[in-house]
């Protein structure tokens, strides 16, 4: 078995906590509290999305009356996009269902427009 030297894996754990910092920023998303309408739908602001999933996942994985078990917490499905002047994207909570084992991913969508720097 081959081991890594000390510095080494302290230059591995740098590059890591870098990115994790890196990744973590770049999906940072100000929003004015300018929300997009389409009909009847007001679609929430990426923060309120954020506080709507971390609600509706307690809920989900309370130890009591949940019926799931948290698999990963409420995150951006992928890096914000652009329609326009509008940001927008997807936060989903992953969990299994306690009884079937079953697992599910839940999904909001939210837009909003950029605050400006």
């Amino acid at each position: 078995m081959h081991r890594l030297p000390p510095i080494a894996i302290s230059i591995v754990a740098t590059a890591v906590a870098i990115g994790i910092v890196y990744t973590s920023r770049a999906n940072d998303v100000e929003c004015t509290d300018e929300h997009y309408v389409a009909g009847e739908r007001t679609l929430p602001t990426h923060d309120e999305a954020l506080a709507q999933c971390r609600e509706e996942e307690n809920a989900m994985t309370d130890g009591k009356s949940g019926h799931y078990e948290k698999e990963r917490s409420c995150y951006d499905v992928t890096p914000p996009g652009t329609h326009g002047p509008w940001r927008h994207g997807r936060i989903a909570v992953d969990v299994v269902e306690r009884q079937s084992g079953d697992a599910y991913t839940f999904e909001a969508l939210w837009m909003c427009k950029p605050s400006p720097d």
